[in-house]
């Protein structure tokens, strides 16, 4: 009778899944804070959200074919789907509540400085497309009202749900790649 142990058992979809999503979210925070160490402004680019963007789509990627070869080679549509929204979820949960910690403690100015930087970008990159200053000055006011309410505590876990309708949108296209299904033999 053959025991088995832990180390030659498949790792269960949700236990692999969270475990990427700290992973993740680890990697997402040390990124942070080494943005806001060398230059917060970086992080209101979108050079900074292209990177984290990349990354996530990665590690999804990467995750979900580690899950599929541990558990046998396939892995249908569905689970594949489940595992990339559930890492993406505890991911974006870690570093939404690194952010709060950021936001609200470490440095309560940050978040008007945010304002600040993504309006100078915004001003800066409407201005390359050649739009009229009145148009630009109109987007602006728009952002000074709007834009510190995103660096709440509210704001920042309403950001958070809504991030989740576009983990949901990355996963249907990633667990493209994830999926492997069994053969159909005839």
């Amino acid at each position: 009778m053959e025991t088995t142990t832990p180390e030659n058992e498949a790792p269960t979809l949700m236990n692999h899944a969270i475990r990427f999503g700290v992973i993740l979210g680890a990697i997402s925070i040390a990124l942070m804070v080494i943005f806001y160490v060398v230059d917060f402004t970086m992080m209101a680019g979108f050079k900074f959200m292209g990177l984290l963007l990349i990354l996530g789509l990665g590690v999804v990627i990467y995750a979900g074919i580690n899950y599929r070869n541990e558990i046998g080679g396939y892995l249908p549509y569905g689970k594949a789907f489940v595992h990339g929204f559930v890492l993406l979820a505890v991911s974006g949960l870690l570093s939404t509540a690194f952010s709060i910690v950021l936001y609200q403690v470490v440095d309560p100015e940050l978040g008007q400085k945010m304002t600040d930087a993504v309006i100078l970008n915004t001003e800066n990159m409407l201005a390359g497309f050649g739009v009229p200053q009145s148009s630009i000055d109109q987007a602006v006011e728009g952002m000074r009202a709007e834009m510190p309410e995103q660096f709440t505590v509210v704001g920042l876990c309403f950001g958070y749900l809504k991030a989740l309708i576009w983990y949901a949108v990355i996963v249907v296209i990633t667990s493209l790649f994830v999926r492997k299904n069994v053969p159909v033999e005839l």
